[in-house]
């Protein structure tokens, strides 16, 4: 049993996770890739060693987070979306399939573990997630305070209770697309981060995102969404701007893989190339990415169309 890679990957998951809920900015880079070094060693030394490694970190989170089962509980479906990736890598699945698996474990093992929990409040799931923002906004405040932090402190204090109405009725298509993206960083740098140490490991060759292209009729997605939006009722308002974020996803990726193609021609390395599209995704960069995404679906920046799709 490889018990220094077990050490080593349960020591930099779990500092990556509590580092992106400690530290403004960078954290949230840290915690994008949290799931990066389970998944190394659940691609390269087997999936036991992975799942021992899992809890050696979760047992590291439990410790010192002070017993916020919150931590844990998002640490372990990190877990998940690590073990559904590895699976990815390891039998050569398309990308986009090993992603979406990833993601939607991810979110599947959140509800399973959330949902006993928020049933047995008495109260709605929408109530129970306002209380708890607005207790991890006060605690968040607190915590920044005690580290000096007074300028992020007072930004927390700004967030308003029609921010907080908001945020909920959004959760679920910020969810889906936080996820899948997430999903979609860890995959793209653990596989790099692979082939760099073995170039002949035996994973998918060579992905084709910089040539990658949604349908072009998935816009009338978007449209049909941003048509919900503009209706007067409430309801079905918030349900077209949930779906509206789940289209945005998909023109995000387009985007993004017009940032790769551009790399990859400008021959930027694989690791800088990784590091940059983390940037991108963590960061408010991604919205004029997104709209790159939108506008190259008639621009057809890189010619990748066939005559058939253009007309």
């Amino acid at each position: 049993m490889p018990f220094r890679s077990i050490l080593t990957a349960a020591l930099q998951s779990a500092g990556l996770m509590l580092a992106g809920f400690i530290v403004p900015l960078l954290g949230q880079i840290a915690l994008l890739i949290a799931p990066v070094p389970l998944i190394l060693i659940m691609v390269r030394e087997g999936k036991m060693p992975g799942m021992l490694a899992l809890g050696l970190a979760t047992a590291v989170i439990a410790v010192l987070a002070g017993g916020h089962a919150v931590f844990v509980v998002i640490f372990l479906s990190y877990g998940f979306m690590a073990m559904g990736l590895a699976d990815g890598l390891r039998w050569r699945w398309k990308p986009e399939n090993a992603v979406l698996i990833g993601g939607m474990l991810t979110i599947v093992a959140l509800v399973v573990v959330l949902a006993p929990l928020v049933h047995g409040t008495g109260k709605s799931p929408v109530t129970v997630i306002e209380e708890y923002l607005r207790t991890s906004i006060a605690e968040a405040q607190q915590l920044y305070t005690q580290l000096g932090l007074v300028d992020v402190a007072q930004a927390m204090a700004q967030v308003s209770d029609r921010v907080v109405y908001y945020l909920v009725r959004l959760l679920p298509g910020i969810i889906v697309v936080a996820t899948l993206l997430q999903a979609a960083c860890c995959y793209g740098m653990a596989r790099a981060l692979i082939l760099r140490k073995d170039p002949s490991a035996a994973i998918l060759p060579e992905p084709s995102l910089a040539t990658w292209h949604a349908p072009d009729a998935w816009v009338w997605g978007l449209i049909a969404a941003l048509g919900l939006v503009a209706l007067p009722d409430t309801t079905i308002r918030f349900i077209g701007m949930n779906i509206a974020l789940v289209c945005l996803l998909i023109y995000s990726v387009q985007g993004i893989a017009l940032v790769e193609f551009t790399l990859r021609k400008a021959r930027v390395g694989t690791i800088w190339r990784n590091l940059i599209i983390t940037i991108i995704i963590a960061l408010p960069v991604i919205v004029p990415v997104i709209a790159l995404g939108v506008v190259d679906i008639w621009a057809d920046f890189r010619k990748v169309r066939t005559p058939a799709q253009n007309t």
